[in-house]
């Protein structure tokens, strides 16, 4: 029995699709988990997938995880978690995070920077902006006056997680969020990334405890130990090899820089197989919880007393029935 609450990011890959995400989300509500998130790429759009889940569960709470910050502007993305949280009767969260160059420039074609700048006025406006009042707000990006939302809000404060890896963006997170969401970033490292929050929570005279910490481990519980393994093993090269300095530096400058950089060039020279085989069991076992669900309870443990919910992030590789057989485990071993 974990004391943490748990989270299930559903799959952000193309082929998973609204309706067989609505049926991953009913089962993690069934298996006990607190959270799903929904997550939003270049694929299918969040809010909209939100709203289908919301007719569909009863008690579990539901949120992005996450959207990024340039794809709406602040007061519509204040809008569509104010309609959510309406909709699920006070059940929702909002996460927010970067994403990164390649996504918001050459997807969204927008300017990337100055990107932490965007996120601190997108928080405090959304705060604005759901207090029910009405909306004065003079920023460096963002000027607003004269408007309020057009209906009371359910609550005048929805929780806002943050998605972080870097210092300063961590900072921010403790600064402004009620949530810092890490992702990859080793279990044994995660206390010391963490004290970056609780600095930023003091430099605004904020409680740092009131700043929860939902890390991101990638997840794959399965009869076939080894399979599990190797859907893990699939996602962290395909991150930390291809998907820029966000996700390889938040393995390599946490001790694994020398495993990091085997993976990145192995990617680099197309050698995908070769990237997988470079993520050593050390490293697996510091972000991801994968095996046999009869094998896993301490890597389970490791994170009593860090998270305040863990989310069991499946791999990207993995087909649905793995990540619904995972779910289940979870459900009747570990909840």
């Amino acid at each position: 029995m974990v004391t943490y609450d748990l989270a299930l990011p559903l799959p952000a890959t193309g082929d998973v699709t609204t309706s067989e995400q609505s049926n991953l989300a009913s089962a993690a509500e069934t298996a006990g988990y607190d959270l799903v998130l929904v997550p939003e790429t270049w694929g299918r759009e969040a809010f909209t997938r939100l709203g289908y889940l919301a007719a569909r569960t009863d008690t579990i709470r539901l949120g992005t995880g996450i959207v990024p910050v340039h794809s709406r502007s602040p007061a519509l993305i204040a809008q569509a978690v104010a309609t959510l949280d309406e909709l699920t009767a006070g059940r929702a969260v909002l996460g927010l995070g970067l994403s990164g160059p390649q996504v918001i420039e050459n997807w969204h074609g927008m300017e990337f920077r100055p990107a932490l700048r965007r996120q601190r006025e997108t928080i405090e406006i959304v705060r604005q902006v759901l207090s029910g009042d009405d909306v004065t707000y003079d920023g460096t990006l963002f000027d607003l006056e004269h408007f309020r939302l057009r209906f009371e809000p359910l609550r005048s404060s929805v929780r806002i997680y943050v998605a972080a890896q870097g210092e300063t963006n961590v900072e921010l997170a403790g600064e402004f969020a009620d949530g810092w969401m890490p992702n990859r970033i080793p279990v044994s490292s995660l206390a010391d990334v963490r004290e970056h929050v609780d600095r930023g929570a003091r430099t605004r005279d904020r409680d740092p405890t009131a700043v929860a910490t939902i890390p991101w481990v990638t997840t794959c519980l399965l009869e076939d130990g080894e399979r599990a393994r190797d859907r893990c093993r699939e996602t962290i090269a395909f991150y930390v090899g291809a998907m820029g300095e966000f996700h390889y530096d938040a393995v390599a400058e946490h001790g694994f820089r020398e495993t990091a950089d085997r993976i990145r060039d192995r990617w680099a020279a197309g050698e995908t197989e070769a990237a997988r085989e470079a993520v050593t069991d050390e490293l697996l076992d510091e972000i991801a919880i994968a095996g046999r669900p009869d094998a896993v309870d301490h890597l389970f443990e490791r994170y009593e007393g860090l998270a305040d919910t863990l989310a069991l992030l499946p791999p990207t590789t993995a087909s649905v029935e793995e990540v619904r057989e995972t779910i289940e485990h979870v459900g009747s071993s570990i909840a």
